[in-house]
Parts: C-alpha cells; sequence; structure tokens
C-alpha cells in the first residue's frame, strides 16, 4: 500500500513539474539558502601566482569599460557573502584609488590574508603595498576612507591570540601601507564577522558586522581610533547575516544603513534606515521591499548596497527573485531594483531584468547563492547627479562541471537615480574568465561634466567559487573604470513654480563647466541648447525630453570649446527663452 501511494505521489510531482516547465520554458530548480558557511574544500599542491594578464579595453554599445590586473592572486576565491565594498577612491585626492582584496596563494581553509592595494593614477594600475595585519583566517575585508585620506579596512581576524571576530585597521597616511588595528572586542552572543565599514568625517567609524549561523546582526561606532580604541558597543538589529547589509555617508552627514531582513523576523524584506549621530542611534526602520510567500514570494537574497546622492537622498540597490522560506531558484529569473524615497513614487524600480540582460539559468556550482542576475553594487559621482549600478549576470557560457560563468553589468542614471540607462556588460567574452564580487567606489570623481567611475572585481580563470565546491583555478583582482557624461537633467526641487522661467548660469564667467537652471510649471517636452556666437549649435543638453515639473538644472561642460561668447536657449511647450554666458579659458 505505502509503495502504490509512493509512485501516486511521484506522478503528481512530474505533472506539476511538466507544468511549471509548459508556464516558462526556463529551468526551474530550487535549492537550499545557505547561512553563508564556507564549505572550502582542502585541496593541497595547489598554488597560485599573479597574472600577467592583459585585458584590452572592452567596447559596449555606448561605454568603454578598461580593465587591469592587479598584482594580487588567489586561490581561495570567495570575496564576499553578498555585495563586497573593495574599492574607495578619495573624494579629495581623487588620483588615489584604494583597494583591498582577500587571497590566499596555497589552497588550504585556515590561510589567507588581505591585500591592500593603491592606485596613484585614478585606476590606471595598481601596485600591492602589502597585507594589512591579521593572521590564520584573515578575511572578508571592507576599505573606507577617513578625510586625511588614509585607508580604513575592517576585515576579521585572529590577531594576538583573540578568537577570529571584526577588527578595525586603519593607515597612519594616505598611502602609508601601515595599518594600526582596534579592536571592538565579541558580542554576549559570540564573534561578529563579516563587516561594511564607514569612515565618518569627525575620524569616527561606524560598522557592521553578524554571527555566522546565528540571527544575530550588529552596528558598532569607534569613537576615538587611538589605541585601543574606545567603541559605543555592539547594538543589534533585526537583520541578516552573511553579508547582507550596507552603510553609506550622505552629504549632509546622515548615515544610512540598508539590510535584508532576518530568518526570524521579515526574512527576505529590505529595510532603510538612518542616524543623524553616526551611528549611535537610528530612525524606526522602514521597509523598501515586502517579500510575502502568500502572493509573489519575491523577495531578496544576499544582494543589497546602498548610497546617498549629492542631494542626500538614500538610493538602495538589491536583487529579487522567487524565494520560499528555505529555498531560492537559480535556474528563473532576477532582477535589479533602486529605491530612493522620492524616485518613482517611493516604489523601487527595476533597473536590470531577463527584458534588458540577455537570460541564461545559474548552473553547476550554486551554493554560493548566485542569481542570473544578482549582487548590485551602487555609487555616485562626486558632483552632479550619476547614480552608477554595476552588477553580475549569467553568461550562457560553462565550466567542465557545468557551472556557469558570470560576467559584469554596468547601468547609470545622470538625474539621481529618475531614469537608468540600458545596461550593458563590462566584461569581455575573450579571454573566458568568470567575474564575480563587483564592487563600486561610494563615489567617483567628476572632471568638467565627465565622471571616471571607479570599480573593482574578482576574475577567476575558472567559473563558479571553489570554496563552496567548484573546481579550484586562477583568480585575481581587477579594477574597472569608465568614463560617464554626466549631462542629464538634475531635480533641484519638486514644488511646482507659477511659470515656466530660465535663470542666469551660474558660475559665469565660468571654465570649464556651469550649471544651467530652470522653472517648469507643468510637465513638458523640454529642448535645451547651446550656440556659439555665429549662432551655431555647439551641444544639445536636453533634446525633446519630458521633464517633470518643478526647478531642475543640467551641468554643461565646454571642455572642447575655446573661450568666448555662447547663447543657450530653453523650448518647453510654448515657452522659449535665451541667455548669454561667457567662457574664460
Amino acid at each position: 500500500m505505502s509503495k502504490k501511494l509512493l509512485s501516486v505521489l511521484v506522478i503528481l510531482l512530474l505533472v506539476a513539474s511538466a507544468a511549471v516547465q509548459a508556464k516558462d520554458n526556463r529551468s526551474l530548480r530550487t535549492h537550499k539558502v545557505s547561512d553563508g558557511s564556507e564549505q572550502y574544500d582542502n585541496t593541497s599542491g595547489y598554488t597560485v601566482t599573479p597574472s600577467r594578464m592583459v585585458i584590452p579595453p572592452y567596447q559596449s554599445s555606448s561605454l568603454t569599460f578598461n580593465l587591469v590586473t592587479t598584482p594580487v592572486a588567489t586561490v581561495y576565491d570567495l570575496q564576499s557573502n553578498a555585495v563586497p565594498q573593495e574599492i574607495w577612491q578619495d573624494p579629495l585626492v581623487p588620483a588615489n584609488v584604494h583597494a583591498t582584496f582577500m587571497y590566499s596563494t596555497v589552497a588550504g581553509f585556515a590561510t589567507r590574508a588581505c591585500a591592500y592595494l593603491l592606485s596613484t593614477n585614478f585606476g590606471a594600475s595598481f601596485e600591492n603595498l602589502g597585507d594589512v595585519p591579521g593572521s590564520g583566517r584573515s578575511g572578508f575585508p571592507a576599505i573606507s576612507g577617513l578625510v586625511s585620506g588614509a585607508a580604513v579596512i575592517a576585515n576579521h581576524n585572529n590577531t594576538n591570540g583573540s578568537t577570529t571576530h571584526t577588527k578595525i585597521l586603519y593607515d597612519q597616511g594616505p598611502g602609508f601601507g601601515s595599518f594600526n588595528e582596534i579592536d571592538p572586542g565579541v558580542s554576549t552572543e559570540g564573534d561578529p564577522i563579516w563587516a561594511r565599514v564607514l569612515a565618518l568625517p569627525n575620524n569616527n567609524i561606524v560598522f557592521a558586522s553578524s554571527i555566522n549561523g546565528q540571527v544575530f546582526s550588529y552596528t558598532n561606532k569607534a569613537t576615538d581610533i587611538a589605541t585601543p580604541g574606545t567603541f559605543s558597543g555592539w547594538q543589534t538589529f533585526d537583520g541578516d547575516q552573511a553579508e547582507v547589509y550596507s552603510l553609506a555617508l550622505a552629504p549632509n552627514g546622515t548615515v544610512g544603513h540598508a539590510f535584508v531582513g532576518s530568518d526570524n523576523v521579515d526574512p527576505n524584506d529590505v529595510f532603510y534606515r538612518s542616524s543623524a549621530d553616526g551611528g549611535l542611534t537610528w530612525t524606526p526602520k522602514q521597509k523598501i521591499w515586502d517579500w510575502n510567500e502568500a502572493t509573489d514570494s519575491i523577495g531578496c537574497l544576499r544582494g543589497v548596497s546602498m548610497v546617498f546622492d549629492n542631494n542626500s537622498k538614500p538610493h538602495v540597490a538589491f536583487n529579487t527573485s522567487l524565494l520560499t522560506a528555505t529555498r531560492f531558484f537559480p535556474g528563473l529569473p532576477s532582477q535589479i531594483r533602486v529605491w530612493s524615497p522620492d524616485v518613482n513614487g517611493g516604489v523601487a524600480k527595476v533597473v536590470a531584468s531577463d527584458a534588458t540582460v540577455p537570460f541564461f539559468p545559474n548552473q553547476g556550482s550554486v551554493s554560493d547563492a548566485f542569481l542570473p542576475i544578482c549582487r548590485p553594487a551602487i555609487g555616485r559621482s562626486n558632483t552632479l547627479g550619476g547614480i552608477f549600478v554595476g552588477f553580475l549576470a549569467t553568461t550562457g557560457q560553462t565550466g567542465t562541471d557545468t557551472s556557469s560563468y558570470f560576467a559584469g553589468w554596468f547601468t547609470y542614471s545622470v538625474n539621481n537615480g529618475n531614469s537608468y540607462s540600458t545596461p550593458e556588460r563590462m566584461t569581455p567574452p575573450t579571454p573566458l574568465r568568470d567575474y564575480r564580487f563587483l564592487s563600486i567606489s561610494p563615489t567617483s570623481n567628476v572632471t568638467g561634466s565627465t565622471c571616471k567611475v571607479q570599480m573593482f572585481v574578482q576574475s577567476d580563470s575558472l567559473a563558479g567559487t571553489h570554496v563552496n565546491g567548484a573546481p579550484i583555478g586562477n583568480g585575481t583582482g581587477v579594477g574597472i573604470t569608465t568614463d560617464v557624461l554626466l549631462t542629464g537633467v538634475n531635480t533641484i526641487s519638486s514644488v511646482v513654480p507659477g511659470d515656466f522661467s530660465l535663470y542666469q548660469n551660474f558660475p559665469n564667467p565660468f571654465n570649464p563647466t556651469t550649471a544651467i537652471r530652470f522653472d517648469i510649471k507643468k510637465s513638458a517636452n523640454v529642448t535645451l541648447k547651446v550656440y556659439n556666437s555665429q549662432g551655431q549649435e555647439v551641444a544639445t543638453l536636453i533634446n525633446n525630453e519630458v521633464v517633470s515639473a518643478g526647478t531642475q538644472e543640467v551641468t554643461f561642460g565646454a571642455n572642447n570649446l575655446s573661450s568666448g561668447i555662447y547663447f543657450y536657449t530653453l523650448s518647453a511647450g510654448d515657452f522659449r527663452e535665451t541667455k548669454k554666458m561667457m567662457l574664460i579659458k
């Protein structure tokens, strides 16, 4: 009788599976959600050496991506359980781009280190200045920087005979490579690891960590970084473990915190909260994405990061996909979404999906919880309205064990997230490499009206992560830069003005950039053009685009123009006005 019942159940399962396939021919495979624990294969006798690989610039549909191989190699190929934080450009000395990269040159679970890398030429090349302090299982670093330009790196290690837990390391000067370590100790519940770190203008440092395999996540703050350090103490929050949290600093000094809910409280939901005192106290958490198993079951797995724009508005990027309480589906489509309170009515908008990125199911070794489109890293330009999102996507190419190769992708906004570009692939298809664990600098420098976006990624010779069971390969850190022209419309105020108007550009005279501000009484098709003194058109800043009501601003960069008198004309419906400006070089 039991055998007959079992046969009936099997038949029902096959019928249900066939129905799913008839509804969607894509591969439906369910996998248990890992808690972030490593499953390292202690393969012996394998060593790696720094790569000398030269990667030519990769031309996508509209952008050129420059990739530079750094002098650090790894067999330990799990940089992060979520979205890493491994690159930081100094806003005051933008030629200095700092990075950190976890590595081990010999296979084995117990030995790994965190390299400190520095570029002094805007990311064109990187020098390995050595390891930050840390012994044994030193790893999973996150980087930020003090106002002095000195790097701050948080990782977990077991120096000085301690247990393995989060510690804070800060350089003694910009690019010195000589780090002081301060230790916040452990929490009542155990050893917090997997840090995210944010240095503040007053040399305080706020950070977040969590305990492996448990439901305890924390924030903490170093209120004095003089050795041995003074800390505010571990504060719990209802967030998931394994690095699914992000910290960001707004131009007005607000600290933002985005995170995924814990297994016990609001699993797979996404939250945002803020602090006006540098992370000592926080506002009540605000749910910005709701996973509801009773409706669509679309939730967030692992990928979340955040940044503030230049108007101090938060932007949280995260990936969404079909999830159950304990399972995920790497064979089904996923999406990248960005939430900001003043964009899309405060509803997270899709910026990448299988509608804009070629879909291939993730297969093979998938216990590292990668989705077909996943792990978005978000940053901004240090002026103007640039928001940048880098993420990962499957390529359709697989290794001998059928593991999927991933590529890096990129989308951007020039108007503080009101609209995003069509995503573009930014890593080349040849030579065949597996690109994962993408980071983006919180801010990237603008020259004129062009922003050179700074990113960092792990490039592996074989697909998958060996730490989670894929074949062992040769990994290396790779810097990526691309130039984005920021000529979009930036909303200064959403308050509806009484009439259309065009303001005098500021500054005037200018060299080489100036801001042109105008009022829009009601939503209209807008054109803004620049002419020389002979009446010849030299630039189109807005080309018959629909612009919402409010006070708007566009930046004009005149790098390629000579000194002289120029005119700019705004057309919006029946309104038309022209003003004069002067370029002096």
